[in-house]
């Protein structure tokens, strides 16, 4: 049997479809961080991963954001990608090397081990989108920062967060 990810609609609940909602706007590009809703999903991926920050799911009833399955089916190789990438540094202390890396690029062989990807990149997702959250709408320029308008500050905080030092190691 096959185990296939991002082949269905993606959809967010609670606090984090109101957060996502929040960073994303459709058609309003002065106040959007995101051109479409799907935008927000690898990014928050990255730095849910990046930060080892995770989050429950929130079912609360306020709202629901679903990325269509043709937008899914259209990044699914990207997906996939940071999938296989997160699989393979999550195993990497567990296993040696090069288990680790047949094991992200296999795919998962069993319901229980497509389950668990899934919720690992789900709640690696939803981690992203509350940093996100955090650092592009709650957070407020202030008088340390280069610019003053709020959006510009913030995602220019943001960038240097994830920037290089300037000895060529990860901040």
């Amino acid at each position: 049997m096959s185990f296939e990810f991002f082949k269905t609609e993606y959809k967010l609940y609670g606090k984090h479809a109101r957060m996502a909602g929040e960073l994303w706007h459709l058609n309003d590009y002065e106040h959007t961080y995101f051109r479409r809703l799907v935008d927000i999903i690898p990014a928050a991926a990255v730095i849910g991963f990046r930060l080892n920050r995770k989050a429950e799911p929130d079912y609360s009833p306020v709202e629901t954001k679903t990325v269509f399955l043709q937008q899914m089916l259209d990044a699914k190789e990207e997906f996939d990608f940071l999938l296989q990438m997160m699989v393979m540094l999550e195993n990497a202390e567990r296993m040696p090397a090069e288990e680790s890396v047949q094991t992200a690029f296999r795919g998962p062989q069993t319901k229980e081990e497509f389950k668990r990807e899934q919720e690992m990149f789900d709640a690696y997702v939803r981690g992203g989108i509350e940093q996100l959250y955090e650092c592009l709408v709650v957070r407020k320029a202030d008088s340390d920062d280069t610019f003053y308008e709020n959006k510009t500050a913030n995602l220019m905080a943001l960038f240097e967060r994830f920037a290089p030092a300037e000895d060529g190691t990860d901040s």
